[in-house]
């Protein structure tokens, strides 16, 4: 389960790079990124959800992943 999803860094203006990073229940974080847009109207900070989602969905299928390969 994700509990926090912070932005780590921006870079660029024009064409924007964007790092996040998620922390875990465990205290664990995991990065993500970058989101590279052109597009002057995104919300880097209402995108956090969507990061949050992937993050946790990435992290099902490692775990599910260990499980199958320790059968």
């Amino acid at each position: 389960m994700i509990v926090a999803t912070e932005i780590e860094s921006i870079h660029g203006d024009a064409h924007r790079m964007i790092f996040y990073r998620c922390q875990d229940h465990l205290g664990a974080w995991h990065s993500y990124g970058p989101v590279i847009t052109s597009d002057a109207g995104f919300d880097a900070e209402a995108f956090k959800p969507t990061v949050a989602t992937k993050v946790a969905e990435r992290l099902a299928e490692a775990e599910a992943q260990q499980v199958i390969g320790n059968v």
